[in-house]
């Protein structure tokens, strides 16, 4: 698969980017470590809010180190697989991760009868601004992985 801008721009316009290659194999690897990842921890959240651990202190900030290193994993491992453009390979594959986590979460509360997504009361608004905001900071991580792997292959595209 191949992902490119415009080609109707020469070389040496201001615009001009050469195309990107994007490794699937890279992605799927990384999407899978992050998702091995989150998807425990996502269990555990799960069984904490039901004795209602969560809301006692700063034991809410385990889980979210522990999904944000998911990203931070899934972006590494896609970089170290990926022959080139790291960056890309980490911000994509953190957030397959997450993509994929998100649809195994809405089908789990599909079957059960649940709400999709969110708790009884929020709005449209802020369960879209969730989504966006874990979205953006699962590219984020990935993007930090991918830094750490090119860094440490001495890589820096």
């Amino acid at each position: 698969m191949v992902v490119s801008r415009s080609r109707s721009r020469s070389p040496g316009s201001r615009w001009y980017s050469p195309a990107t290659e994007v490794d699937r194999r890279a992605l799927t690897r990384g999407a899978l470590w992050g998702l091995a990842v989150i998807a425990p921890v996502s269990i555990g959240v799960e069984v904490l809010d039901a004795v209602d651990l969560l809301g006692k202190g700063p034991v809410v900030f385990i889980p979210a180190v522990a999904i944000i290193g998911a990203f931070f994993l899934a972006g590494f491992k896609a970089a170290r697989a990926a022959e080139t453009s790291p960056y890309t390979h980490g911000a994509l594959a953190s957030l397959g991760s997450f993509t994929a986590w998100l649809t195994l979460r809405m089908a789990t509360h599909l079957v059960l009868g649940e709400r999709l997504l969110g708790k009884e009361g929020d709005t449209t608004l802020t369960i879209v601004a969730t989504v966006a905001t874990v979205a953006l900071l699962s590219m984020s991580g990935g993007i930090l992985g991918a830094l750490v792997a090119a860094w440490n292959e001495g890589r820096s595209q």
